[in-house]
């Protein structure tokens, strides 16, 4: 259907940002969307154009992209969303490697999928979504207090 393989690195991405932040942000609740509406949209829609700029136009190496997610990590969930897992010493000796492992996803997912490559990560794909949905399990079943 989309045959640009930026094309189809924006769509996956905006696809895994929507359901991941859900997941891990809004444990899956509806009124998460209500709450924060064109916020979401406009965070839905800028990360994907960033890093397909940065994948297809600045042709950014893994490496390269890593630095620019952790960036990413810090823009969004310090500057924007004041996230205090991020933010408040000693909780963020956990939170930034949480922080990293939702991220991770968004930015490299897209792209094995786009350059054929999910075969060469198996382990570390298989990994990532433990930990995303192990997130998203205490997300949507923790305690809401």
């Amino acid at each position: 259907m989309f045959k640009k393989p930026s094309t189809k690195y924006f769509i996956l991405s905006v696809l895994l940002w929507v359901i991941i932040d859900w997941g891990t942000a809004g444990g899956f609740k509806v009124n998460y969307f209500t709450k924060y509406g064109i916020t979401l949209l406009l965070f839905y829609v800028i990360y994907p154009l960033t890093f397909t700029f940065l994948v297809f136009k600045a042709k950014l190496n893994q490496k390269a992209l890593f630095v620019a997610t952790f960036a990413a990590i810090l823009i969004v969930e310090v500057i924007f969303t004041r996230n205090q897992l991020v933010m408040d010493f000693p909780i963020c000796l956990l939170g930034i490697p949480l922080a990293v492992l939702i991220y991770l996803p968004l930015t490299y997912f897209p792209l094995w999928y786009v350059r054929g490559e999910m075969h060469k990560h198996k382990a570390l794909i298989i990994f990532l979504i433990i930990c995303e949905l192990a997130i998203m399990f205490l997300t949507t079943f923790g305690n809401a207090s």
